[in-house]
């Protein structure tokens, strides 16, 4: 079954594959396992909006806990 909104997402910022399946790996790295928790949500949209899917995993994981994700 596939996930809408990771769909969304890419389409919404034009993700390649490779840069979605970065933002999933970042958002299980904070411990989230369900994308349909606000919570995971949240994390993926502030990757991508804030465009921090350049940067090296941990930095992105890094900034996500000072942000309180």
């Amino acid at each position: 079954m596939e996930n809408t909104f990771l769909i969304d997402l890419s389409v919404k910022y034009g993700l390649t594959d490779d840069k979605l399946s970065k933002v999933a790996d970042m958002v299980y790295q904070l411990g989230y396992t369900d994308f349909d928790e606000e919570g995971a949500k949240r994390a993926a949209n502030y990757i991508c909006s804030m465009n921090l899917i350049s940067r090296p995993a941990e930095e992105i994981v890094a900034e996500l806990k000072r942000k309180g994700f």
